[in-house]
């Protein structure tokens, strides 16, 4: 008859671990070196604030100052390659006397329509200067609407 074989433990020992009551000394929250997370971290979705703990939160008005909104539209009046880029049609047009666009992309297209509208606007100069990402998003999401 073959020699009996101790029987191999039915939990895992990381199992074990989690299940012996925790000491203080070994693991306190002290010694913790970051939030327990699951997941993707930080892939979340939705709204974040661009701006500082210390920065007021703002909201861009664009309803109440119609001058903006008439600033994005001679911009983009002035710069009709970058119409192209922010308005791709199904059709695609050759225009000769467009030029080139000012960006390759909607988003850097944006960056520099929020900076022609915003940059020497007396109520959002300061807050366009700290936070430009804000005001960027502000403009993409006025032009798609």
């Amino acid at each position: 008859m073959p020699a009996a074989r101790p029987r191999p433990p039915c939990r895992s020992a990381r199992l074990k671990a989690l299940q012996t009551p925790f000491r203080k000394e070994r693991f306190s929250m002290d010694q913790m070196s970051g939030p327990v997370t699951r997941g993707r971290g930080g892939k979340s979705r939705g709204s974040r604030s661009t701006t500082g703990p210390d920065q007021p939160k703002f909201q861009i008005q664009w309803l109440s100052a119609p001058f903006r909104t008439q600033k994005v539209i001679n911009y983009l009046r002035d710069h009709s390659a970058d119409c192209r880029i922010l308005f791709p049609s199904e059709v695609k047009q050759s225009h000769p006397d467009d030029g080139r666009p000012s960006a390759k992309d909607k988003v850097s297209i944006c960056a520099i329509i929020a900076k022609h509208v915003f940059e020497d606007d007396g109520d959002y100069t300061d807050h366009y200067a700290n936070a430009p990402d804000k005001f960027r998003d502000s403009t993409n999401n006025h032009i798609q609407a």
